[in-house]
Parts: C-alpha cells; structure tokens; sequence
C-alpha cells in the first residue's frame, strides 16, 4: 500500500525577481536623495559614512553600493553588532550590491570607543 501524501506531485517553485526595499532618508541628513552623494575620494565617504553611523553607540558594518558615476545608490546597515565586535560574512555585503546592480561597493564601520586605528594608507 502506498501512502497518499507521497503519491502528490510536489510545486517547484521559480525565483523571478528579488527587489531591495528603498525608503526615503530621514530629514536629519543634507539631501534625501542618495543619488547626490557622490564618492571622489576617500574622505568623501568617511564623511558620508559618519553622517550615518558616526553617533552610533555599538559596531556598525555600513555597505555603500556605487553606481559607475561613483553616485551613492543605497547605503545598507549590513550588521549591527556589540560595544566592540562587528562580525559580517562576505554573503551579506555582497547581497546588498547585486541587488542593486552596483558598479562598485565601499564598506566602513564605527569604533564606539573611539579608538580608530588605520590599517589602510
């Protein structure tokens, strides 16, 4: 005898489109439109990156995705983490950039003691 349930042809189902949710920015920040950001260099992401994260009180992993332009398309809290420890897989930084159809990607993060320190020159 065979069991019904098993008997039941199972669906298949198919991935037809993935969309990141966009919202508009608070008004705390210059311009509610990412698209005026643009990135020439890298003090002009750190200085966008503080505007968004800089007050922050725990470790947060910010991705920005570019356009080919270097304009701002999404910025993605990517992880939040504890007072000292941020741990974050390549799986969610790149999510977030393919989503968008990004040209090119820059991360960065806080240090909510305050102790920065520059690997990168």
């Amino acid at each position: 005898m065979t069991n019904p349930k098993q008997d039941k042809l199972q669906p298949i189902y198919e991935i037809v489109k993935i969309k990141a949710e966009r919202r508009k920015l608070p008004k705390k920040y210059l311009s509610e439109n990412l698209t005026d950001y643009t990135v020439r260099s890298p003090q002009d992401f750190a200085d966008i990156a503080m505007k968004f994260i800089g007050d922050e009180d725990r470790e947060i992993f910010l991705v920005a995705c570019l356009s080919t332009k270097n304009q701002i398309q999404s910025l993605h809290r990517c992880h939040i983490g504890s007072l000292n420890a941020s741990i974050v897989t390549p799986r969610e930084v790149f999510k977030t950039a393919f989503l968008q159809n990004a040209a090119s990607i820059i991360v960065a993060h806080t240090h909510p003691s305050g102790i920065c320190l520059n690997i990168v020159s």
